[in-house]
């Protein structure tokens, strides 16, 4: 299913990465901007997932806190947007939990780079070891057995998820312009 998943979403986590990979993290200014972005859309998807769990595993851990943290000691707020990201069902939340997760294995080389460019502050969000414990135990569920109907959901969780935090990077860039 990974796989599966992997090729539907493809186009969106490349526009994705292309956006926050240009975000230098050796940088406070774009990296509050990144946390800023993250905090948006993870705030979305945790109230998704408060109303809908995913199949076979409980919820992603927040990590609202953490990133409320790392932005308050670089002197940012973050910025809330009305509402939620809504599943359709647990497969759908199971999908989005993939990429939620999955997110987690970026930020061990963005932590990397933080400290090599002597920046230990602000990383109480990179180097939270929750997510990637959550993620390697979200794999072996992948690996279950899933109908169609329930394939196609989590697709269309996973699509929801990168789809919200290209909204949440847009509307960000917009504020910025005006």
């Amino acid at each position: 299913m990974r796989q599966r998943l992997r090729a539907a979403t493809a186009t969106l986590h490349d526009q994705l990465d292309a956006a926050m990979g240009s975000m230098p993290v050796g940088n406070d200014a774009s990296f509050a901007r990144f946390l800023t972005i993250q905090y948006a859309g993870r705030e979305l998807l945790d109230a998704g997932f408060a109303e809908q769990k995913p199949d076979h595993i409980d919820v992603p851990p927040s990590q609202l806190e953490l990133l409320d943290r790392d932005l308050a000691s670089l002197g940012h707020k973050p910025i809330r947007i009305p509402g939620n990201a809504s599943f359709t069902s647990p497969a759908a939340a199971l999908g989005a939990a993939w990429v939620v997760s999955g997110s987690s294995m970026g930020n061990r080389a963005m932590l990397a780079q933080r400290r090599k460019h002597g920046l230990d502050h602000a990383n109480a969000f990179l180097a939270d070891s929750r997510m990637p414990t959550y993620f390697r135990t979200l794999l072996p569920v992948l690996a279950g057995e899933f109908d169609r109907f329930e394939q196609d959901q989590m697709i269309d969780g996973a699509t929801l998820a990168f789809t919200v935090f290209l909204d949440v990077l847009a509307r960000s860039e917009l504020k910025e312009a005006a």
